[in-house]
């Protein structure tokens, strides 16, 4: 029987996950189709419902409905509920379930590319889902500090506020950029559809992820221009597939890192 999964989000026409997933339907031996559906936000409940109707087992959830989607399912995995956004949903009898595989995957990418997060300065560009995501994740991992960087000031209090509670031995602030080990652009700039312009301000970094895959950003050049070494988010976008896949189907165990490997040769 084939597994219907899908893509919700806005827009995604130029999301790779289709391949990705795709991909790792024909290694792992599962028949499955996999659609990217650009729906707005006005539209997100109505099609939750109508997928789940259809008999999907389950969607990822990207811009900018990551965070609005929490509201229209019926539970959520604790990573999700700390993180307060999803990007993984799966439909099992009439129940929906939200996941959050970001964070994960923002780990699994950093550690593939040799960059450890324990006891690091971090400035984070964004409050939205993907930033929650990466903050959370440094905190998780044990980061001495992570800066909140937005244009929404309020928005990036709120998210520094929420993660001290968590995180006792990690130091949350939002403000104005500032020289750390590692710069995160959690903005959509960058991403097709938006301005390529960085979010980072003057300064530099040791490491700069940029969550933005499939060309060489502004912020990308920037932090290069500054002497720091640069990831894209195309390994991050394969390996949260990958979490999503066992939240989906079952745990991959040390395979994990050989199917990473194996799609990002394939990718690029």
């Amino acid at each position: 029987m084939r597994v219907k999964l899908g893509l919700l989000g806005w827009p995604v026409g130029h999301s790779l996950s289709p391949r990705i997933f795709s991909t790792l339907g024909e290694e792992l031996g599962v028949d499955l189709s996999y659609r990217a559906i650009p729906i707005a936000a006005s539209e997100l409940a109505g099609e939750l419902d109508s997928l789940h109707a259809d008999g999907y087992a389950g969607v990822n959830v990207t811009i900018p409905h990551k965070q609005a989607a929490l509201a229209f399912l019926d539970s959520l995995t604790p990573e999700a509920k700390a993180i307060g956004a999803v990007n993984t949903i799966s439909f099992s009898g009439a129940k929906s379930k939200g996941h959050n595989t970001d964070a994960q995957g923002f780990l699994d990418a950093l550690a593939a590319g040799g960059f450890h997060t324990d006891g690091i300065d971090a400035v984070v560009y964004g409050a939205g889902g993907a930033a929650r995501a990466a903050a959370w994740a440094l905190g998780e991992a044990g980061a001495k500090s992570v800066r909140i960087c937005a244009r929404r000031g309020e928005q990036a209090k709120k998210l520094a506020t929420d993660l001290k509670k968590l995180f006792r031995s990690t130091e949350f602030s939002a403000g104005p950029s500032r020289d750390a080990d590692l710069w995160v652009n959690a903005t959509p700039l960058g991403m097709e559809g938006f301005p390529d312009e960085s979010p980072a301000g003057r300064g530099k970094s040791r490491m700069a992820f940029d969550l933005v895959y499939g060309r060489e950003t502004a912020f990308l050049g920037q932090a290069r221009e500054a002497g720091a070494k640069t990831l894209d988010g195309l390994s991050m976008l394969v390996f949260q597939a990958l979490r999503g896949w066992e939240f989906w189907f079952k745990p991959l165990g040390k395979t994990r890192e050989q199917l990473a490997a194996m799609i990002l040769r394939e990718l690029k």
